[in-house]
């Protein structure tokens, strides 16, 4: 079983390993994983001195585990303040995902808001998801879940939330920006806990704001571990048509808002 450091630190050294089975989701790698993969890339290609802002990722295809695969990256605007960069994650000539990401430096501004302070409760407190073989996927076993509220997967549940707590369990360096790309996109996508049965479900397309760099804040913020847990609250704020249309706020234990996320979602749970 090979940790999330072992392929984040190949990408940034110019080796592109395949990844093996236990990032899977069957024989497809979960999605936080090849985005994360592609931020990876981007760093390596394109080192910047400002702090990520922004990521917008599309979900085009499969990436299939312990397969080859390449990354392409350029740089679509670099400006003064704001540079827009690209990478495209490619597997036997087919586009699996697509990685957008927006670096701007910190300006001058009397506008200043801060978000208000979340009490996540007790670090790692909940209900522990562990992985199940045959039942969740693979790569949960390389991550700690504890579920604070909301429903479990193909639960019947009639709450529309998930909140609870996550963090890698097989890493100890710092966490940056893509093992935070990675860890966000691991927990099941919410509309799961309102299905009856088993049935497919993916994200189709995500947005991610970062407040703060994980690993080096500048508002004051202690630099986060890998290790480190984190509270994720996400919501179905509308789902119809076999799509869904969730929100997420991802705090430090501490209370402070790290990140944002929105994502589209398409379930799969009747089929003509």
């Amino acid at each position: 079983m090979t940790s999330f450091d072992h392929y984040y630190q190949a990408l940034l050294n110019g080796e592109m390993p395949a990844v093996d089975a236990t990032w899977g989701q069957g024989k497809t790698t979960f999605g936080g994983m090849s985005a994360a993969l592609a931020l990876a890339a981007l760093e390596r290609d394109y080192p910047q001195t400002a702090p990520l802002r922004s990521l917008s990722i599309h979900f085009c295809g499969a990436l299939t585990t312990e397969q080859p695969y390449d990354i392409a990256t350029r740089e679509l605007r670099a400006g003064r303040s704001v540079s827009h960069l690209q990478a495209e994650v490619i597997q036997n000539e087919d586009c699996a995902t697509v990685v957008s990401a927006c670096y701007g430096k910190a300006r001058e501004s009397d506008v200043i808001v801060h978000a208000d302070k979340r009490e996540p409760g007790e670090p790692g407190s909940g209900t522990r998801l562990g992985y199940i073989q045959g039942v969740t996927p693979e790569f949960v076993r390389h991550i700690d879940f504890s579920y604070v509220s909301g429903g479990l997967p193909f639960s019947n549940s009639k709450d529309n939330h998930i909140h609870g707590w996550m963090r890698f369990n097989d890493c100890t360096g710092p966490l940056t920006e893509a093992h935070l790309v990675a860890l966000i996109d691991s927990w099941p996508p919410a509309t799961l806990q309102k299905l009856k049965s088993v049935a497919p479900c993916a994200s189709i397309t995500w947005s991610l704001e970062l407040l703060d760099s994980p690993s080096a804040p500048s508002t004051g913020g202690e630099a986060l571990q890998a290790n480190d847990w984190l509270y994720y609250e996400v919501d179905i704020a509308e789902a119809h048509g076999g799509y869904a249309h969730t929100t997420a706020r991802i705090f430090r234990a501490d209370g402070s808002l790290l990140a944002l996320s929105r994502q589209l979602v398409v379930v799969y749970d009747k089929r003509s």
